[in-house]
């Protein structure tokens, strides 16, 4: 039997935040809506992210990209976190954070930069 939608979803989930926060994501959508916790997770990771002609890295990056210059710095340190799982570098996510510094301006650089240290720097306990 061919692997469902929502199978697809869950390991690539899985694949990009761990098993603890694959479940955490798609948990809180779901007691958000049901209905809408299934859509995402079928079709935008079981569906999407699962077409041929792309890496997941290489989606990761693009998703990255796209969450910059909207700006979405919440969401863009989740997929950092998801990038870096995949192989994506921390040079990687600076050059690409250079890069969109000239399309998307300086402050959208600025603020992805903010959300590349919390990602990439230890802690620092007070």
């Amino acid at each position: 039997m061919a692997e469902s939608k929502h199978d697809k979803g869950i390991a690539l989930r899985t694949k990009l935040w761990g098993e603890k926060g694959a479940k955490a994501g798609h948990d809180n959508l779901s007691q958000f809506d049901e209905d809408f916790g299934r859509f995402l997770n079928e079709e935008l990771f079981g569906t999407i992210w699962m077409r041929p002609g792309l890496s997941t890295k290489t989606r990761s990056m693009i998703t990255m990209a796209a969450l910059m210059v909207l700006p979405r710095p919440m969401e863009l340190r989740v997929h950092m976190r998801g990038a870096l799982n995949q192989g994506v570098t921390p040079e990687e996510i600076k050059e690409l954070i250079i890069h969109l510094s000239q399309y998307g301006g300086v402050p959208t650089a600025v603020e992805a930069i903010r959300a590349f240290r919390e990602v990439t720097e230890p802690k620092k306990e007070k």
